[in-house]
């Protein structure tokens, strides 16, 4: 290991032990990487942990249940489906994994699986769900996308002794030429899916169907972003009405009008963006980066501009949600964290955020941080300057010979 390398890992386990990052954001400590999380109602979040297992947590106490969906391999992805699909009361939810399959699940019984969906040949990257119906959507280092339909009552899957497989029925294949990391739904009608990934391109497909969406104008040709504006690796993509979000290693994130597939806005960072998060209520853009940080971007007005920096995680940003009045955040360091919006967008401290409560403690440390190294640094060079018994001894002696010249 390098001295850089080195030194940055020393800088994080500071990091990591410092009283404030502790504290900032209430964080959620499952006991292992959070890879992805969905959020499952206003108190209950699913994650995706990379100690091959999906777990649900609470998020007022910030627990995790005991019981787990085991995996064989790294959870990189998890949905949950919308509230009319039950199981003995209980959500549903789905994990995907490095084992190339995905489970299905009641939140509330996470060991019994009801359904797995097999198909690709190797990891699974990403997974959405569609909000109105039974349908989910998988994406895969294989390069290909994937398109299952769920039975329409999931009670049936609950009485079978042994999980479903369920094969899928559209794969989408040769498009992209790259692995896929990322989709999303268009948030108006969930008519069109998204896709993302390795390649740095965007393509899109009907959400029912698996066609290709075609170019509006233009129906001899499909809906397309190439690679060119993005020159690397996309990770993440989200939605909004008019406006299509994407977030590269290329170190930016790009708004793009959907309908003429432009770039609206390029958010320029000095790292690679990890995630994305448009926050249109507002005004405001989330991007989560490399070394953990999130900034908030005002891009309603204007050129854009970040207007707010949080120290939020001391590893990579995995995921960005939002859920009304609030949005969250979840890191490699292992750690789910809230932050409400309006505190975060309208916070006068200054540029980075910290809540007043924290900032008295942060003052606190800091200034406990400046004494000890002053009195280390007294003590370093009391030390310097002391004199062991022989030094002494002979000094007494070059002394004595001094006088008697």
């Amino acid at each position: 290991m390098s001295s850089a390398q080195l030194d940055a890992l020393e800088k994080k386990e500071e990091l990591e032990c410092d009283p404030v990052r502790q504290k900032l954001g209430t964080p959620l400590r499952p006991g292992a990487r959070i890879l992805s999380f969905d959020l499952c109602g206003s108190d209950t979040v699913v994650l995706g942990l990379s100690s091959h297992q999906a777990k649900a947590a609470n998020l007022t106490t910030r627990e995790c249940t005991a019981a787990a969906a085991k995996h064989g391999g790294p959870v990189t992805a998890v949905a949950v489906l919308n509230e009319s699909y039950t199981v003995n009361g209980s959500r549903i939810a789905l994990s995907a994994s490095w084992d190339k399959i995905v489970k299905v699940w009641p939140v509330d019984d996470p060991q019994n699986t009801l359904a797995v969906l097999t198909g690709h040949s190797d990891f699974v990257k990403c997974v959405a769900v569609h909000p109105t119906l039974p349908i989910v959507y998988t994406g895969s280092a294989d390069k290909s996308i994937m398109f299952w339909r769920l039975p329409e009552s999931l009670e049936t899957l609950a009485q079978s002794t042994t999980p479903q497989e369920i094969a899928p029925f559209k794969t989408v294949k040769g498009q992209h030429t790259g692995q896929i990391y990322a989709m999303c739904l268009d948030p108006v009608s969930a008519q069109v899916l998204y896709s993302t990934g390795s390649d740095a391109s965007v393509r899109a497909w009907d959400s029912q169907t698996g066609v290709a969406i075609a170019t509006k104008g233009d129906e001899s040709s499909d809906w397309c972003i190439a690679r060119g504006q993005h020159k690397t690796n996309i990770f993440d993509c989200k939605a909004t009405e008019n406006t299509l979000w994407t977030a590269s290693a290329d170190n930016t994130a790009i708004g793009w009008d959907i309908e003429t597939r432009t770039t609206d806005i390029v958010l320029e960072h000095s790292t690679t963006v990890t995630a994305v998060l448009p926050i249109p209520q507002v005004g405001v853009v989330v991007t989560g980066v490399r070394d953990g940080a999130l900034y908030v971007w005002r891009v309603n007005s204007g050129v854009p501009k970040i207007i707010r920096e949080i120290n939020a995680h001391t590893d990579d940003v995995s995921c960005l949600r939002v859920a009304g009045r609030v949005f969250y955040s979840s890191g490699l360091d292992g750690t789910l964290r809230k932050w409400d919006i309006q505190s975060v967008v309208n916070f006068v401290g200054g540029f980075e955020y910290m809540p007043a409560e924290l900032q008295a403690l942060k003052d606190q440390n800091t200034s406990s941080k400046q004494g000890s190294e002053t009195l280390a640094k007294s003590s370093k060079s009391a030390n310097q300057s002391a004199l062991t018994e022989e030094e002494e001894r002979e000094l007494a002696e070059l002394m004595s010979d001094l006088d008697d010249m």
